[in-house]
């Protein structure tokens, strides 16, 4: 559940979980989802941690109960209506088995990224000459591998927490060269919190571009420079994202304090580069070389940042004592994608933004069976549920990224 503040006389190293104190100090460092836990020091957590935890994580919990505290215990789990109703409809879609996956489902998209890396390498071998359109296939297919990933992170694919933590690792840095460890600290802090300032790394992008006014009271003047600028420089920063997320991989996985299975993340990352930076040696000469390698990791951040910037960055964004509850905030700060006919592929499940933010372990496969069910239980507590055409939501961007920038 988003923050709430909770009494002076409730020690400030705990989380509340319905209705319940815990004790996390001795847990932060060692919580398999990052530290995420320590923005939740002080506050209830209800909502977030149900979204993220099953029966296991439940039993852990008892171990965890702090002392002394039972006038606190006593208050009601969830704050306001819509949080009940919220937990409702999570149980009927658990009743229901929407969060059974049908891995198959999965695993035929990993064999459509193969196909498309295979077709790339294929293209290369037979026509060198067409090295810039060999490079678009190879782009889409970093794209695909990135939500495959995503998948088997979130624990979507398979409940078993190791083995989706394996699979996710193997799969996130053989085909895309990034750390599952690095990606998984980064993005559960981006669910449990989404566009919070201070806490959401995914809108702390500055000095190169910033998507709320509220960022000009820690802007230099170079800062200011940069955002000034943003309207024109937006499209190339989205491009070089792939570049930086494989450098900052690379980092993380190397340098981290604790990375479990740090040998396994280490080889995959360079089975990746093994392979990727192998095809170039299908080519003839060093500047078909770079204009390949170029052209593919360029568009790849194209094709995966513009799907990422459409379901968050023009809505609203709070600080965090504004923030709502969990429901609330899910549902605010995060949009659907209208989908052209066939090509729900692409977005690889983040069409259904909203859905997923609310169930992320849920599989993207059931996505639209409970589509229905969240917009009848925004429309009634008056939350807002937008969904928008994707060129429309790129176009609400681009109005983002200029205002902020006339403001600069």
């Amino acid at each position: 559940m988003a923050p709430k503040k909770r009494p002076d006389s409730v020690a400030e190293d705990c989380v509340r979980i319905d209705g319940e104190l815990y004790d996390v100090r001795g847990w932060v460092h060692r919580h398999p989802g990052g530290d995420v836990l320590k923005h939740f020091f002080g506050r209830d957590a209800t909502g977030v941690f149900a979204a993220f935890h099953g029966a296991i994580a439940r039993k852990m919990l008892k171990g965890l109960r702090a002392r002394n505290v039972a006038s606190f215990a006593a208050e009601p789990a969830y704050s306001d209506d819509v949080e009940r109703d919220f937990e409702a409809l999570r149980a009927r879609a658990r009743d229901e088995g929407l969060f059974v996956s049908d891995p198959a489902w999965f695993y035929r998209r990993l064999a459509f990224i193969v196909a498309l890396i295979a077709s790339s390498a294929a293209l290369l071998v037979v026509r060198p000459s067409l090295w810039a359109l060999a490079a678009m296939p190879l782009a889409l297919a970093w794209q695909q591998a990135g939500w495959l990933s995503h998948d088997f992170l979130h624990n979507s694919v398979y409940d078993d927490n190791d083995r989706s933590e394996i699979l996710g690792a193997i799969l996130g840095g053989v085909l895309l060269g990034f750390s599952g460890d690095w990606w998984k600290r980064k993005h559960n802090t981006h669910h449990a919190l989404p566009n919070v300032l201070g806490v959401d790394q995914d809108i702390d992008t500055t000095p190169f571009l910033s998507f709320t006014e509220a960022d000009r009271e820690r802007m230099g003047p170079g800062t200011r420079f940069l955002v000034k600028l943003q309207s024109v420089t937006a499209l190339p920063i989205v491009a070089f994202a792939r570049i930086n997320w494989v450098l900052a991989s690379a980092r993380w996985a190397l340098r981290a304090p604790t990375v479990p299975r740090r040998g396994l993340e280490l080889g995959s990352i360079l089975v990746h580069h093994a392979w990727s930076f192998g095809m170039l040696s299908l080519l003839p000469s060093w500047p078909t070389r770079l204009g390949f390698f170029l052209a593919s990791q360029l568009v790849s951040g194209l094709l995966t940042g513009a799907v990422f910037l459409v379901g968050h960055n023009a809505r609203p964004i709070f600080a965090t004592v504004e923030a709502p509850g969990f429901c609330a905030l899910q549902c605010t700060t995060t949009q659907n994608i209208h989908a052209p006919l066939g090509l729900r592929w692409f977005f690889g499940g983040l069409d259904r933004q909203i859905e997923h933010h609310l169930f992320p372990t849920m599989p993207r496969h059931n996505h639209g069976r409970i589509a229905g069910d969240v917009r009848a239980l925004c429309e009634a507590h008056g939350i807002t549920y937008v969904e928008r055409g994707f060129f429309k939501g790129l176009g609400d961007v681009a109005a983002v990224l200029f205002r902020v920038a006339r403001a600069a």
